[in-house]
């Protein structure tokens, strides 16, 4: 049996451990988006008249403070009830008063998960003889939160944190040894995609699928990555490279944008300036992290369905009847926003990427 293709189910929300039906009763549209730099957002929009109003004609539902209010917890399931999952568990972070033309007045709320609290710590502070795992944990642990680390990586003399919020910081570390940075409830999760679990499905264009675009694009890829220093310790240059096969160890089969790209070219090298490496280690983990994300985002999807509580960041994909280059598993989603509203019902948005386009006999 086929699901509808509207799923009306409303989203369900708890403040503060307790069930609330005036919000999903007002609820008119709902927006929750993550991507891979971490912190999860959602805004509901709420009818701001209606039943439960009292007093003056100026008194509006949701601005008293008595259900949703700045600083409560707030948490969201989305999807029908044979399979509604928790979408978003975050605290309230602003509330909004709409009045439009011609329009109901609207309150709107939104909220973050867990990171909000790095992103609102800024500090200046020095780690010592640390990898970018134990500085995870140690960010962690400042905010009363449990660490999730499993990512490969050198150990450095010296890192700093040069006037950073705390998110932004992680969020560069992660950038370096090209891990992903997310929260669920009060667990702090820094992965490389090798290790994060992602929800395995399948999508079928024509089916759950309601848009697609698909795209391989050389632009952006290069045949090796090259990164430099210096070691001052030893005296000597360092000079670092990550080639194609770095991208080969992660497939099981395709054309990759990196080989392609060599062949089409000639070879077609970057060299990262932007940071400076001070020891070999540094410079390989650099090199190898820059040369995956270019790779991985060889082939990009945008696409939309018809409503997947199930699709998370990190979910791996298997795309069908989407063109013979594009066909098959593979697929690691990057970005996905779950919207509500009273027209469509729930959709889902997401981006994915993949590193490789199918032989095409």
């Amino acid at each position: 049996m086929t699901d509808p293709v509207v799923a009306n189910a409303s989203p369900v929300f708890t403040v503060d451990g307790e069930l609330s039906r005036d919000l999903a009763r007002d609820c008119v549209r709902l927006e929750i988006e993550e991507g891979l730099e971490g912190l999860r957002t959602l805004r509901a929009h709420l009818i701001a008249i209606g039943p439960g109003t009292t007093g003056p004609q100026q008194r509006m539902l949701h601005l008293d403070g008595r259900g949703v209010d700045l600083g409560k917890a707030l948490r969201v399931a989305i999807g029908p009830a044979t399979g509604q999952r928790y979408a978003f568990e975050g605290t309230v972070s602003a509330i909004e008063a709409v009045f439009g033309d011609g329009e109901p007045p609207v309150v709107v709320v939104h909220a973050e998960d867990a990171l909000m609290r790095l992103r609102m710590t800024r500090r200046c502070r020095t780690y010592r003889e640390v990898t970018d795992a134990e500085i995870a944990a140690e960010v962690a642990a400042a905010h009363g939160l449990t660490a999730d680390v499993a990512v490969d990586g050198p150990r450095y003399d010296v890192v700093q944190q040069a006037n950073q919020s705390d998110l932004a910081f992680l969020r560069e570390r992660a950038r370096l040894v090209r891990a992903e940075l997310w929260c669920t409830g009060r667990t702090l999760h820094l992965r490389s995609r090798a290790n994060r679990a992602g929800t395995p499905l399948t999508l079928v264009r024509g089916n759950h699928l309601l848009s697609v675009r698909l795209c391989a694009d050389l632009a952006h890829q290069r045949s090796e990555v090259v990164v430099t220093g210096y070691d001052a310790q030893a005296r000597q240059v360092i000079n670092e490279r990550a080639g194609a096969e770095v991208v080969d160890a992660e497939i099981s089969g395709g054309r990759t944008g990196a080989r392609l790209v060599g062949r089409a070219l000639g070879g077609a090298g970057s060299l990262r300036v932007r940071e400076v490496a001070l020891t070999s280690g540094e410079a390989a983990a650099w090199a190898r992290a820059e040369m995956l994300r270019r790779a991985r985002r060889f082939v990009t999807v945008q696409a939309t369905t018809r409503g997947t509580p199930d699709l998370v960041v990190g979910s791996q994909l298997r795309l069908e009847q989407v063109g013979a280059p594009f066909e098959g598993g593979g697929y690691h989603v990057t970005r996905v926003v779950h919207t509500f509203d009273n027209v469509r019902g729930l959709r889902t948005r997401f981006e994915a990427e993949r590193a490789t386009v199918n032989e095409v006999v």
